[in-house]
């Protein structure tokens, strides 16, 4: 995408957007595979940011806020294939971060499978550090996962 390109849009994840974000997470095999209602069953603790394009949803962005640690962890981030590097995601995690921001959180956390290096780039172009390796953390299939951490303190 050139500098001059537009940002794309993203509005915040509200309860009626479940539906379709398990339908792209579904659709997207390196995402976190929730069921609907782990999404409604968590709904009040996390906030989320999506990227619509017409009457669908390109993208979803899945945050959880520790205020009392004053921390924040990604739980899940997708983009479907063919909307991938036009900056969906950057806009979702800068809206993320943005909130993050305000809310005092002072660092970022999250796990992304050890073979995703596309993931682990992305995250270090953003701010992202490997901050350790968890063995056996994700499944089907097994893997290890790089954990990956961004200090929001000033």
């Amino acid at each position: 995408m050139s500098p001059d390109s537009p940002v794309p849009s993203v509005r915040p994840l509200v309860f009626g957007d479940i539906a379709a974000v398990v339908t792209l997470a579904a659709s997207c095999p390196e995402a976190a595979q929730w069921t609907p209602s782990s999404y409604e069953m968590h709904f009040e603790d996390i906030r989320g940011w999506v990227a619509p394009e017409q009457d669908r949803l390109i993208g979803f962005l899945a945050l959880r806020v520790i205020e009392a640690a004053r921390e924040a962890e990604i739980l899940n981030i997708a983009v479907e294939a063919r909307s991938r590097r036009k900056n969906f995601a950057t806009a979702m995690l800068d809206a993320a971060i943005s909130y993050c921001s305000v809310r005092g959180v002072q660092a970022v956390f999250l796990e992304v499978r050890e073979s995703n290096a596309g993931a682990i780039s992305f995250y270090k172009k953003h701010g992202f550090a490997i901050s350790g390796r968890r063995p056996g953390y994700y499944r089907n299939p097994d893997e290890a996962a790089i954990s990956m951490a961004r200090s929001l303190a000033n």
